[in-house]
């Protein structure tokens, strides 16, 4: 046949083979063919040539135009799968738009060649495809805009049905072209009644619920009201009997519950959004309440139903509704009255999920619900979205690790499904995280949301944790919808620390958070990029290499925390050691430490309160040495920055310091860099706080940082002589002293209930310090040790004996360390003048000593200070007195020169001190510095004094004071050798008034006042002309054996009675005087000497005694309580009764 011929037998043929579905397989081919030959037909110029006539009057019966557009549009899904007779399917469209409609010629010619473009080679995603196929199905029928057309397009669709599988993709695609048809057809009755007789004859379409709820929801989009309407007298028509007796009579199978919840979701997310926010709560929500509630009643109880069929409905049917009112422009005017009790039946559902297992994707469902409810106005309160979140958090963390639950699957299937379920679950929370956070623009209600992660955490679980962080990336990375005053700091503490946890995982996921939150302040890519290279490093599980990571990431991150954020971020970070576990904690010490170091210059405002919660985590943090010892080096390196204000923040916590706040000041002395400035800031500290001589509680407070500081071996070369000073003028400062009342108030509010309140001692405080600085003085060759040892602190903090202390202390310097002992001298000097008398008794303890130094006399200005000490011997303060004198006489062993250039000053003033008969510290002190002076003086230089010396030397024999008498026997013994001529018969009677004193005295109960007594009797003895009592001293004399004094006194006694009977009766008269003494030695030696006395008495004399007086007197010593006593008053007695018989028998 000809070619022409050829063509117009074919091209009617070949359509027939279109619609008819046992074609199917050769449709590819098929529509080549079409394809071919109306590409050809195109090509006809002459009308006449064209086989358009053939195709309407040929004797071949043509399928309509309706059939084709049904068949092609449906077989044209295909190429989304990229099924070759998809694409041709389209194609074919395209060449056959003047047979199907004369309307659409243009149209397609526009529409189609668009659609067909990015098909070389590619496929869409089947939804986006049917979209556009739909969309073309839709401008198609309203440029035909012929409602016949459109009712006989219905028809097609409804008649091809039955030729598809279910589950095929055409069979899908039919239904939605369907309704779209019946969304486009203007006849309101047709569309109503194809309408009803679909939901009453749904069984009819293959998958009921899916074909229903497609066809209505996408006939929805032109017919809400219409399709609603239907769905309402439907569901009425349900609940009457005859419907559901019909309903089984004919064996139909009517939609259920579950099906109609599922249509009301489509409807809502198809139809009109300018239609649907007025009626959506009214005509959709209710219903699809109404329907769930009635879903969950057995006989009339409310019950959780746990088919999972009518929960996945309800969830996706709640989603698309969200949906679907989310993308209305309306959207800012409306309110969801229905939320809460939405959210509540979806809570409901994600509650009764077992947390054992993850078999069903109830949970993933029901958090995409949420997160679309959660969207929606009104916006819920802060608790109840915090309880929302935290329930959805449990429903997935809880879950043992992935690999057990993928175990529970029983085939490989199973497994892949529940690892399915799991990562869409996890993306599901955290894009419901992200939701619920970002939603709010109040920062501290973000903030608040991040704090329900804090438990977990601190999970002992792995897993849990890197689920947690896993989320929080998902919150956090690449956001832009953060509250512009979210305060990152607590966060960036709560999340960093994990970037050396025990996982990969949880490391990498914490890395994301950390850059994530860099990311909402909008910094650099540069940084970013940094950060992300490091991020890479955390895979490593060498702990080391993870710490340096986390130390340069901190070096990044730190220049981005404002500086009112870190003090939060240290809180953060500090509870974090506290409870995470050892690596996270590290890490929690290591971020702290880099960004103090790095941002440390800028925080002076924010220190306080820095400082406040370090102090606040130290007793916790003490438990673990780790840690404690990187909230040392925290201090430490603020203290680098702002030691001014560290060490002021140090002093003002309470007394005694805690072992926490020792430790901090150990750390701070423990620092190379740090040791000069510090000692010299509490130096001056110390130095302000002493300048009125009055010592508060701060100042007592640096006394006791100074402590802790030199006792970690400080050198104090440069120092010492100042801080010698300062710590000796505070010890005078706080004598007696009670620690202000402002501290102890203080410490009663940091003590725990119940704990009694310690009272301090600031002088013990103050005195301890000067020891430890003496200690490490020692240790330093600057000083020597004490030689009271340790007794000279408890003389220096003793008002009483505190100018002994300072002797002592004085001492213990090193005399050839000049540079040092001058410095202190300097230092001292202004003390000798000031207003404070207790400080004025410490200088001149102190130099009183130092002036017996010669080495000082020659470097030092002792000179202006003996001037200056002479006067303070004239105070009214005894004690003041006592020191002056001392130096007074000290001069005679530092510089003699002065003594004999300055002698009469001296002794004027040293014999004044004589007079001081209240307080025989003065006399006692004055007597030796008569001694050590008169050592270097000539009788000459004495001449004028000697008198007055003497009597006042020997009225001291009988003081009560051991020190006293002593100092007086020994000071009479150099008088005697002082006696000049002019003063010889003055002394020689002095000596004769002393004997008394002299012969008692050599038994006193004092061994070395004894034996000064013999040494002055010796050295008198000459005055007296008997120079046998020598040899008697010497034979007799025994301090180690008392009973020897009987012989003693009686050969004394003969031995005056021979040579000086004067001297004997001076003996007995001054020997009353003695009877009463308050020692008993004194007592009985004194009965024994009369005793001797009346026994070598010469009758001449014996007869001038008193015989009542001595007889009284003997009487009442036989009455005393010593027994020796009254012995040797019997004994005298006897004697006395004895020679005065015999001179009775002699007249």
């Amino acid at each position: 046949l000809p070619h022409s011929i050829q063509i117009y037998v074919l091209w009617p043929k070949l359509l027939t083979f279109v619609v008819p579905m046992e074609y199917t397989g050769v449709l590819p081919y098929l529509f080549n063919i079409l394809r071919i030959l109306l590409m050809a037909e195109e090509k006809k110029q002459n009308v006449d040539e064209s086989t358009a006539l053939v195709v309407s009057a040929g004797p071949v019966k043509l399928p309509s135009a309706q059939q084709l557009l049904a068949r092609l549009l449906v077989i044209s899904v295909l190429a989304s799968e990229g099924l070759p007779c998809g694409a041709a399917a389209v194609g074919l469209l395209k060449n056959l738009s003047s047979i199907i409609h004369p309307n659409l010629i243009e149209l397609w010619k526009e529409l189609i060649p668009d659609l067909l473009l990015p098909l070389g080679g590619n496929c869409y995603k089947v939804t986006l495809w049917e979209e556009m196929l739909l969309e073309i199905l839709r401008e198609s029928l309203w440029k035909i805009n012929d409602k016949n057309w459109s009712i006989q397009l219905t028809h097609e669709f409804i008649q091809q049905m039955g030729a598809y599988y279910n589950t095929s993709l055409e069979k899908k695609f039919l239904w939605k072209a369907l309704g779209t048809t019946l969304s486009c057809c203007q006849d309101v009755n047709f569309v109503t009644t194809q309408l009803k007789d679909i939901l009453l004859n749904a069984s009819h379409l293959g998958d009921q619920r899916e074909g229903t709820v497609s066809i209505l929801g996408y006939c929805a989009k032109n017919h809400l009201d219409i399709v609603l309407k239907v769905l309402k007298t439907f569901q009425a028509d349900q609940k009457s009997f005859s419907s559901r007796c019909k309903s089984v009579l004919y064996g139909k199978k009517a939609l259920t519950k579950i099906d109609l919840i599922a249509i009301y979701g489509c409807v809502a997310l198809q139809s009109p959004k300018r239609q649907l926010l007025p009626i959506v709560e009214k005509d959709i929500v209710i219903p699809v309440l109404n329907l769930y509630t009635s879903s969950c009643q057995i006989l009339g109880i409310t019950v959780l139903n746990k088919n999972m069929d009518l929960q996945m409905s309800f969830t996706k049917s709640i989603t698309e509704i969200c949906i679907a009112i989310r993308d209305t422009e309306e959207l800012l005017n409306f309110n969801l009255t229905h939320k809460e009790v939405l959210l509540g039946y979806i809570l409901d559902l994600i509650r009764e999920e077992p947390l054992d297992s993850l078999a069903s994707p109830i949970r993933w469902k029901a958090l995409i619900a949420i997160r679309c409810l959660s969207k929606l106005k009104p916006q819920l309160p802060l608790n109840d979205n915090l309880n929302i979140l935290e329930e959805s958090l449990r429903s997935l963390i809880l879950l043992p690790h992935l690999t057990q639950i993928i175990e529970d699957g029983q085939t490989a299937e199973d497994k892949a499904h529940i690892q399915f379920l799991y990562g869409r679950s996890m993306d599901a929370l955290g894009k419901l995280m992200r939701t619920l956070v970002w939603n709010n623009w109040d920062p501290e209600e973000c903030q608040e949301m991040f704090n329900l992660l804090r438990i977990w955490l601190l999970s002992s679980k792995e897993w849990e944790r890197e689920r947690v962080l896993q989320i929080c990336s998902k919150v956090l990375t690449n956001s832009n919808e953060s509250p512009e005053r979210l305060k990152i700091g607590p966060l960036l503490g709560l999340f960093a620390p994990h970037c050396c946890d025990t996982l990969p995982t949880i490391r990498l996921w914490a890395a994301d958070a950390v850059i994530g939150l860099l990311f909402l302040k909008g910094e650099r890519k540069d940084e970013m990029e940094k950060l992300r290279h490091l991020q890479e490093g955390l895979q490593s599980t060498d702990s080391q290499v993870q710490l340096w990571i986390a130390s340069n990431m901190a070096k990044i991150v730190s220049k981005y925390i404002p500086n009112e954020e870190i003090q939060a971020f240290l809180e953060e970070s500090l509870g974090g050691m506290e409870t995470l576990n050892t690596e996270c904690s590290k890490a929690c010490g290591v971020w702290v430490i880099t960004i103090l170091k790095e941002q440390g210059a800028a925080l002076e405002k924010e220190l306080l309160n820095i400082l406040s919660s370090i102090y606040h985590h130290m007793p916790i943090l003490r438990l673990k040495k780790q840690n404690f010892n990187f909230v040392l080096q925290a201090i430490t390196q603020l203290a680098n920055f702002h030691l001014e204000a560290v060490v002021y923040n140090l002093l003002n916590k309470p007394l005694p310091f805690d072992r926490d706040i020792k430790a901090l000041w150990k750390a701070l002395a423990e620092d190379s860099s740090l040791n000069p400035q510090l000692l010299r800031a509490l130096m001056d500290k110390l130095e302000n706080g002493l300048e009125n001589d009055v010592a508060e509680s701060e100042t007592i407070a640096v006394a006791c940082a100074i402590y802790e500081v030199v006792s970690m071996g400080i050198h104090m070369r440069e120092s010492y002589a100042e801080l010698f000073y300062l710590l000796l003028k505070l010890i005078s400062c706080t004598l007696s002293q009670k620690m202000p009342t402002p501290t102890l108030s203080e410490r009663k509010k940091v003590l725990p209930r119940g704990q009694k309140l310690q009272e301090v001692d600031p002088c013990r405080l103050s005195t301890n310090t000067l020891r430890c600085v003496q200690d490490q003085a020692i240790k330093e060759g600057l000083a020597k040790e004490s030689d009271e040892g340790d007794n000279l602190w408890n003389l220096l903090s003793s008002r009483h004996s505190h100018h002994l202390g300072v002797c002592v202390l004085a001492r213990s310097l090193v005399v050839w360390q000049q540079e040092i002992t001058i410095g202190i001298m300097e230092h001292m000097f202004p003390s000798l003048s000031s207003t404070s008398e207790t400080f004025r008794i410490t200088g001149t303890a102190f130099f009183s000593e130092l002036m017996k130094e010669p080495l000082l006399w020659k470097q030092g200005n002792l000179r202006e200070v003996l001037f200056v000490i002479d006067q303070s011997a004239w105070d009214t303060n005894t004690t003041l007195r006592q020191m002056a004198i001392r130096g007074l006489g000290n001069v005679a062993l530092g510089s003699p020169q002065k003594v004999k250039k300055n002698k009469q000053m001296l002794l004027e003033t040293v014999i004044r001190g004589l007079y001081h008969l209240t307080r025989t510290e003065v006399i006692c002190e004055s007597l030796k510095a008569l001694k050590k002076i008169l050592e270097l003086l000539t009788d000459r230089d004495v001449s004028f004094y000697f008198k007055d010396i003497v009597l006042k030397t020997r009225t001291f024999f009988e003081d009560e004071q051991d020190n006293v008498r002593l100092t007086a026997f020994i000071l009479f013994e150099d008088l005697a050798s002082l006696t000049g001529k002019r003063w010889k018969m003055f002394f020689t009677e002095e000596i004769k008034k002393s004997m008394i004193s002299f012969i008692l005295h050599l038994w006193d109960p004092n061994p070395k006042i004894g034996t000064a007594c013999r040494d002055a009797l010796a050295a008198c003895i000459p005055f007296l002309g008997i120079q046998d009592l020598h040899a008697l001293l010497d034979r007799f004399v025994d301090c180690q054996e008392m009973p020897k004094n009987r012989e003693f006194y009686r050969d004394l006694c003969m031995k005056l009675a021979k040579k000086n009977q004067d001297l004997l009766w001076i003996l007995h008269t001054h020997t009353f005087a003695y009877f009463n003494s308050s020692w008993e030695g004194i007592r009985s030696g004194a009965a024994k000497l009369t005793d001797a006395i009346i026994q070598n008495m010469t009758p001449q004399f014996l007869e001038m005694l008193d015989r009542e007086q001595v007889d009284s007197c003997l009487q009442a010593l036989r009455e005393d309580p010593c027994v020796s006593v009254q012995r040797a008053a019997e004994a005298a007695m006897q004697t006395f009764l004895r020679r005065c018989r015999e001179i009775s028998n002699r007249s």
